[in-house]
């Protein structure tokens, strides 16, 4: 017995060293029936797991031995097998499936679907394609690239956030950023508020926080989808409202196990500076008569000959560098896959002692027993963010932002000569007869806010989905899904000793703010596919979620530091330090339903229905439900194929939204007065009103997908148009009821727009490719009501050097108000019989400017040639006005290059009062351009520094390259490798003044119409380059 196992086993062996010895490389190209090459095929030897996938080129290369079936797969095809036989080189032409007239998208609840039997508008972004344009923050990644989508980035900063809006906003007072969704869990993508909110008010625009979509490393994502409207985003419910951003990360692919590495390296500069003056140096003169040279403004002398000019500004940044590491191990088989994936980004910033920092770690897994599927997908960051002050700086405590600062610096003196021999400060102007009322009337250097003021943020987040899958029946299924978004972000803020603040900081000021974020949620999803008399497809979803939201927040604020320059909170006295605590839970619960019919694959019909509870509305209104309802018809299957129409669809869709309250606003409190020992009590400045019910959003869209010449061209468009009503607002009551605020149910948002997609295969040869996709969008958002007769509603974290952003009553939502010069009924200034000076107008509510751009897009180019790739972005703006609050500040300070015309006469038209008649004539005057006409006259008309803009950039340019097979194969252990060269924003055309025009002052934490178009001595934004190797295993 033991002689014949022996013989048996030596047997096998011989079997398989024959067997290897008869595996040869197999090599070839994968094409459609158009003949142009397929990337991501997969190629598998049928009965092993040796497996593969084709480059962008199509060609692929596989051990294989005589005798072998090769399998090969791909997403909209039929597949194909092939023998393998004597030969080694094998060409494959994959033929199109019915299905791959349209393809398979991700949607709401990551349930995949045809594109073609969808009733609303829903475009997708492949891994590949994001990376063309990778940036640290995965929502920058998608600018110009979707339509409709419109993203404008805070900031040069490193870790700075990016607003997202879909097809406008749908709230007047609340957020209007979609709804993020990772592996079918949602996420939190709030900006942190940073850690003086809770002691000194407003410090979105004093620092820039990032946005929790930035824990997300790009180079996990396998794809992303845009639900755009209330329609496709219906069955994640009230937090859709605004469109959801579907993320699914990669998994497994099946065959032997596959390791990725890449790592590239970065270097960015500033993009674009405002032009200054060069011809005036530091001095004050407002009355004409006596030079003041204790000031650090700039209306002095002209610079004499050969005096030294020193740029400030321009001197002030460096080049910031990035360094991004990314490994990852793959694999899969018949019952089960896994990814498992680390990374590690630096980057450093352009303003010294800046920087952001990540690492990730991510695993998916799935495993299959019998008719069960269990899987996890979980992930980890640690993020961590330098930053500084910018903006006006902190406000209530003093201390200056450090952009600021430079406008405030005059050219003739040297800025980083900014310490006494003592190490203390050295300032340029003395005002005050102590050291504290110098201290409190003085201006911070800007290296002394970024060496001694530093701003940090550290964030510890643990995303997870865990689920289950029975696959009940060949046509019922259940899943159920388990998700778990958990962080902690710590906000830590220090004034140091001998900083320009008020005087009770003046000995140093140390705050933190430690908000802990938990969310949990479960959803049950029963599924149906079934198919009657071979033409009728249904299918019936049925469902239940819960979600579980517990938010902490502690702040700690310390001064009067008893050991100098120990910045500890124990270190500061009892009667100095504060603490305040802030919870909030809530909980929703939901049920839903969503039916679809479809006939013989080219009509179809829909229909979802939900119905939420919320926790944070009263109990008679914590109910409420809403249906959508979707068709779509493929008429092309009406008539015969032809050459020139391959494709073409209508659809069609309505749907409604609720959103639930901010928590806690049913009712009225107590908050916390005066923070000192012992403490006390007030009422809060809002008070509760517990009759509020949701919000609705009600959405129609109506549109049409063509494709052309045999699918190589094709059209998208799609005409929208959402109404919110019942805003869910806070203005301003009466003092006598107690508080100052109250939270009603009135307003109405609309949004009508369109959304035009082209995309075409303008070459296609066996070395050549060149395809192009171009998206527009246009949105007009009005407010067609607001609450008691209010004319405005302010945004009131955006209001800034008498410049606001605002909604107006029958008027656009995301309007600029603020001053001008009085007018008289006809229009015409009011002017000064004799000194011709116009008169101020204190009203600062008046309508001066739109911020909503009147089209925006992205035209995309891609070329291929053999193993070369060529890519480039091109993105555009027209219409939107910004109003430039950096330029205020230099026209104040003197440096604006607008004052360079100072002695010089302007001319003012306008009326007049004559004393002699008692009448008002038209008149002429000429009033000289000196310091008292632009800091007392000039700066008070806000519309002075509003400006219509547009832009045409080249956002991104990516050139790669893949080593061919032939040279790989040799190797015998490099599966694949690739080097690529990617610039961001190499081109700017723009007719604004300033800075880069996209600006966005508070960031993407601010509520309502948001800060963009706001531009106030941010960071500026950023031009780039970076190099990357990636190998594959």
């Amino acid at each position: 017995m033991k002689r014949r196992f022996l013989l048996t086993f030596f047997g096998v062996c011989l079997y398989a060293t024959c067997l290897m010895a008869q595996q040869k490389a197999i090599t070839g190209k994968v094409t459609s029936v158009s003949g142009e090459a397929m990337s991501n095929v997969t190629v598998i030897v049928k009965g092993s797991t040796r497996s593969v996938q084709t480059n962008a080129d199509g060609s692929f290369s596989i051990q294989a031995a005589p005798g072998e079936t090769l399998i090969f797969r791909a997403i909209g095809s039929n597949g194909a097998q092939q023998i393998v036989g004597s030969g080694s080189i094998y060409n494959i032409e994959l033929t199109n499936s019915e299905e791959s007239i349209d393809e398979v998208v991700v949607t709401a609840l990551g349930i995949k679907k045809e594109k073609k039997a969808l009733g609303y508008a829903v475009q997708d972004i492949k891994a590949d394609e994001l990376m063309k344009n990778k940036n640290p923050n995965m929502i920058n990644s998608l600018n110009g690239k979707i339509a409709g989508l419109n993203i404008t980035n805070s900031g040069g900063s490193p870790g700075a956030s990016a607003s997202i809006v879909i097809r406008g906003g749908t709230s007047l007072e609340r957020d209007n950023q979609p709804l993020f969704v990772i592996d079918g869990m949602p996420m939190d993508n709030s900006t942190g508020m940073g850690d003086m909110s809770a002691f000194d008010g407003n410090t979105n625009i004093a620092t820039t926080n990032g946005n929790r979509a930035m824990d997300i490393n790009p180079e996990d994502i396998e794809s992303i989808s845009v639900l755009k409207g209330p329609t496709a985003a219906a069955l994640y419910g009230i937090r859709a409202a605004a469109g959801a951003i579907v993320i699914t990360t990669k998994k497994g692919k099946e065959g032997s196990a596959s390791v990725g590495v890449n790592s590239r390296v970065g270097a960015n500069w500033v993009n674009k500076l405002p032009e200054l003056q060069k011809k005036y140096k530091l001095g004050t003169n407002p009355d004409g008569k006596l030079l003041d040279l204790n000031t650090n403004l700039s209306w002095g002398d002209p610079f004499a000959s050969g005096e030294t000019v020193y740029d400030n500004l321009e001197d002030f940044y460096e080049t910031g560098y990035t360094y991004d590491n990314n490994f990852n191990v793959s694999g899969a088989s018949a019952k089960n896959s896994y990814y498992l994936s680390g990374a590690h980004l630096k980057q450093t910033g352009i303003v010294p002692t800046t920087d952001y920092g990540r690492y990730n770690f991510r695993f998916n897994g799935e495993q299959k027993v019998g008719v069960f599927t269990f899987g996890a997908n979980a992930a980890y960051s640690q993020s961590q963010t330098r930053k500084t002050l910018t903006g006006t700086g902190l406000w209530g405590t003093g201390g200056n932002g450090y952009m600021e600062s430079i406008i405030g610096f005059p050219q003739s003196v040297d800025m980083r000569d900014y310490l006494n021999v003592d190490g203390s400060q050295k300032f340029l102007y003395s005002r005050g007869d102590t050291p504290e009322a110098i201290l409190e009337n003085g201006m911070d250097n800007p290296y002394w806010t970024i060496y001694k003021n530093p701003q940090t943020d550290k964030t510890n987040r643990f995303l997870g989905t865990f689920y289950t899958n029975a696959q009940l029946t060949d046509w019922l299924n259940f899943t159920y899904r388990l998700g778990v978004d958990n962080y902690t972000s710590t906000y830590r803020s220090l004034v140091s000793a001998g900083s320009a603040v008020i005087k009770e900081n003046q000995k140093g000021m140390l705050s933190q703010n430690v908000r802990q974020y938990n969310f949990i949620t479960n959803n049950f999803l029963l599924s149906a596919n079934k198919t009657f008399a071979e033409v009728w497809d249904l299918s019936v979803l049925l469902g239940a979620s819960t979600e579980d939201i517990n938010s902490k927040s502690t702040a700690n604020k310390a001064r009067n530091f008893k050991v100098p320059d120990f910045y500890s909170f124990s270190n500061a006295p009892d009667a100095d330090r504060f603490v305040l605590d802030n919870l909030t839970e809530i909980r929703r619960v939901g049920v839903f339903g969503d039916v679809k019919l479809g006939y013989k694959g080219m009509a179809y019909v829909g229909m979802t229905l939900r119905n939420d509870w919320s926790s944070t509305l009263p109990k008679k209104n914590q109910s409420f439900m809403y249906p959508s309802y979707s068709a779509s018809l493929v008429f092309t299957e009406l008539f015969d194929k032809n050459d020139i129409l391959s494709y073409g669809k209508i659809r069609s869709s309505w749907a409604e939204v609720g959103k639930d309250a901010p928590a806690y606003q049913t009712n009225s409190y107590l908050d916390p007065y005066e923070l000192t020992v012992g403490g006390g009590f007030k009422n809060s400045w809002t008070l509760g009103n517990p009759n509020l019910i949701p919000e609705k959003t009600q959405s129609f869209e109506v549109g049409a997908d063509l494709k052309f010449m045999k699918n190589r061209f094709g059209l998208e468009f799609t005409y929208y148009n959402n109404k919110s009503v019942d805003q869910i607002l806070s203005p301003r009551v009466d003092n006598a009821t107690g508080g100052i605020f109250q939270y009603v149910n009135s307003g109405i948002l609309q949004n009508k727009g369109f959304e035009l997609t082209l995309s075409g295969e303008l070459v296609k040869k066996d070395h050549f490719s060149w395809d192009v996709m171009l998206n527009a969008s246009h949105n007009k958002g009005k407010v067609n009501a607001l609450p008691g007769g209010l004319a405005i509603l302010y945004v009131t974290d955006v209001q800034v050097a008498d410049g606001k952003a605002a909604s107006f009553n029958d008027g656009d939502f995301m309007g600029i108000s603020g001053k001008d010069w009085t007018k008289n009924e006809e229009g015409k200034y009011i002017l000064n019989w004799n000194t011709g000076e116009p008169a101020a107008n204190t009203n600062a509510t008046l309508h001066l400017g739109n911020r909503e751009p009147k089209f925006i897009g992205g035209l995309t180019n891609n070329f291929r040639y053999k193993d070369w790739g060529l890519s480039f972005l091109i993105d555009f703006r027209r219409g939107g006005d910004i109003f430039n609050g950096t330029e205020v500040l230099l026209t104040q300070y003197g440096l604006s290059k607008r004052t360079e015309n100072r002695g010089e006469k302007v001319v003012l038209t306008g009326v007049a009062l004559n004393p002699a008649t008692g009448n008002y004539e038209d008149v002429t005057r000429e009033i000289v351009a000196d310091q008292k006409y632009y800091s007392n006259f000039y700066i008070n008309q806000t519309s002075n520094f509003i400006e219509e803009v547009n832009w045409l950039r080249l956002r991104s340019v990516n050139l790669s390259y893949d080593l061919p097979q032939s040279l790989l194969v040799k190797s015998g252990f490099i599966k694949g490798a690739s080097f690529n060269l990617n610039a961001t924003n190499l081109l700017l055309f723009t007719n604004y003044s300033g800075m880069d025009p996209e600006v966005s002052a508070a960031g993407a934490g601010v509520i309502g119409s948001g800060s963009v178009g706001i531009d106030y001595a941010g960071v500026p934004n950023t031009k780039g380059v970076t190099f990357g190797v990636n190998l594959k295993f």
